[in-house]
């Protein structure tokens, strides 16, 4: 392939991020690493929903930050070894329902399809019941306070972002699976992600286990 022998990329370009304390701290952890091995990168406004399908034409040169195992689906791009930090996905009840659910107790819940984390959670965990697919998360919440559904899995930092406390106050909030976010280059620049990957290892803040993602 014409890509093994690729030269190194002075310049890379990114889809601009939702705008949320995690992208923050993602962008400032990468942006010094990107530098010191002589790389800049380009942030741009991207459409969040194409941005993946984009990344692996090329079209973009890979994803600040996306959940382990996206290469599956999408596999011209490979991920950093190092984990820039960890995601949370999080069950949401009402009050009085019950404090420690399981999403196997409920009938029916509710998921962004932009977000595939929860996608493959209700997978995994072999959900039987109805599974509702909505992209509002605020529409998502009179859902649940109407008891229209029995709950809603949702990452925790879009919370943290979209919904005030006295809102949040009103539910049950449990964490229910947790994955390693990493970065994502394309595969032509796998040269660029080697060296990327000693300076996060390097870095201050790099204090996560460092594994090599399957």
């Amino acid at each position: 392939m014409a890509w093994a022998n690729a030269p190194i990329k002075q310049a890379l370009v990114f889809n601009k991020p939702l705008d949320t304390h995690v992208s923050r701290l993602l962008i400032k952890r990468l942006t010094p690493a990107y530098k010191a091995i002589g790389v800049d990168i380009s942030i741009i406004e991207f459409d969040h929903k194409s941005s993946l399908a984009a990344a692996n034409l090329g079209e973009l040169d890979g994803q600040i930050g996306r959940v382990i195992g996206i290469s599956k689906e999408y596999p011209n791009l490979i991920a950093s070894n190092t984990p820039l930090m960890y995601l949370n996905l999080v069950l949401l009840t009402n009050k009085g329902q019950c404090e420690h659910c399981r999403i196997q107790q409920l009938s029916t819940i509710s998921h962004n399809p932009s977000y595939p984390f929860a996608q493959k959670f209700i997978a995994q965990e072999k959900f039987k019941g109805e599974v509702i697919s909505n992209n509002n998360l605020t529409s998502q919440l009179h859902m649940l306070r109407d008891r229209t559904i029995d709950g809603i899995l949702v990452l925790e930092y879009l919370l943290t972002h979209h919904i005030d406390d006295a809102t949040l106050a009103h539910f049950n909030k449990r964490i229910v699976s947790q994955k390693p976010i990493h970065h994502y280059l394309h595969k032509q620049h796998k040269a660029i992600l080697a060296q990327l990957d000693l300076q996060l290892m390097q870095s201050a803040e790099a204090t996560l286990e460092h594994k090599t993602p399957k």
